[in-house]
């Protein structure tokens, strides 16, 4: 049976590295998160209560802090996420926490691959925006009964070994101790080629999405796998997630890490239909090694200092290989064009590496990235 309720402990990678400049719709681009302003906070795009009593939480794992879950304490998150055009949460960060350093903001943001809306819509479309995502963790001092747990869980309701149950003070939901992998680098991952094969026949060409929740191996393969979200639900987009969980690696230097507790990875997986991954661009990498600002002095063109510049956006379409290095990168045109802005992008860029799995739920390797860099003739700062 699935567990209800897991316990939190903090385990990340390297953060990505953020590449400044605004460029064409297919260029990589930052996002900028403004600060929250003081007062009183303006009304959340989408609200859980993490007692399964919300629609929309019924679909995902609980996690909760371990020693708030043991001493039955509560707590608010308010979180803001960069929400894209598929409606995913591909990052998010704590905007407010109460109580403060419990572990709460910790453990709503272990939610964030399971976070869906309806994407912001534009004058021509979806377009990326800042949410906001209330949290509530109710703590555990009333009592849910065992057809509540098969609700949330998908399961039948009528359950012999689940109908009959009351959880409450004398009877807590079951938790399992376990480390939540927020920042995987993945050694392996699906390709594209995997998610067409794996596209479902009852998919309908709807584009489909799903999350494994899965425990990591020290050897960095995946285990014990199960489905926390489906959308659409009832066209096998869940056994493709889970068919598509075999492809993925955890990096040795996070799987072997000792830990006290089991480590457990939630992968979101975004599933098109196979003629829209025809397009291989990659939209939402993460980054592993980016680019050092105070080294683009060296790089910095001669022909751009003869011309009296001292800053200036260099464009370049590299390949992602297979270990998530890039390769073929060749210059496109950069502001001003013309001045070697884009050859100098283009050399930077050959040092970079990519997480093999993007922040929106999509392959990586054999895919194609367009990436602005600026070149300023001083270092930063």
């Amino acid at each position: 049976m699935l567990a209800l309720v897991l316990a939190l402990q903090a385990a990340t990678a390297t953060p990505a590295a953020s590449l400044p400049g605004k460029g064409p719709p297919t260029t990589v681009t930052g996002v900028e998160v403004t600060a929250e302003t003081k007062g009183k906070s303006p009304p959340a795009d989408l609200t859980l209560n993490m007692q399964g009593s919300d629609e929309d939480a019924a679909q995902m794992v609980t996690v909760w802090p371990g020693a708030a879950y043991h001493q039955g304490y509560g707590g608010k998150v308010r979180l803001r996420c960069k929400i894209d055009v598929h409606g995913l949460a591909e990052s998010c960060e704590i905007a407010s926490e109460t109580p403060q350093g419990r572990g709460f903001g910790k453990a709503a943001l272990e939610l964030r691959p399971t976070i869906k809306l309806p994407p912001t819509q534009g004058p021509d479309g979806p377009v990326p925006a800042i949410k906001t995502i209330a949290i509530g963790f109710t703590a555990h001092d009333s009592e849910i009964s065992g057809q509540q747990v098969a609700e949330t869980l998908g399961m039948n309701p009528a359950a012999p070994h689940l109908s009959d149950i009351t959880f409450g003070k004398n009877n807590p939901i079951a938790m399992r101790d376990v480390t939540m992998l927020d920042k995987p680098v993945w050694a392996e991952a699906a390709g594209f080629d995997d998610l067409v094969a794996a596209y479902p026949a009852k998919g309908g060409g709807v584009e489909g999405y799903a999350v494994d929740h899965c425990m990591v191996r020290r050897t960095g393969v995946l285990a014990n796998c199960q489905i926390i979200k489906e959308e659409p639900a009832g066209r096998g987009f869940d056994k493709a997630a889970l068919s598509l969980a075999a492809k993925f690696k955890v990096a040795p230097e996070q799987a072997g890490v000792h830990q006290n507790s089991q480590i457990w990875v939630d992968i979101a997986i975004r599933m098109p239909p196979p003629d829209q991954l025809k397009d291989r661009t990659v939209m939402a990498p993460i980054w592993l090694t980016g680019v050092d600002p105070n080294a683009t002095p060296k790089l910095f063109p001669p022909e751009a200092v003869a011309a009296g510049l001292t800053t200036g956006r260099g464009v370049t379409r590299c390949v992602v290989g297979v270990g998530g290095a890039l390769s073929a990168c060749a210059p496109e045109p950069g502001e001003p064009d013309g001045l070697g802005f884009s050859e100098a992008a283009a050399k930077l860029a050959s040092r970079m590496r990519v997480n093999l799995w993007s922040a929106d739920a999509a392959p990586v390797a054999g895919g194609v990235v367009h990436i602005p860099i600026r070149l300023n003739l001083k270092p930063a700062g």
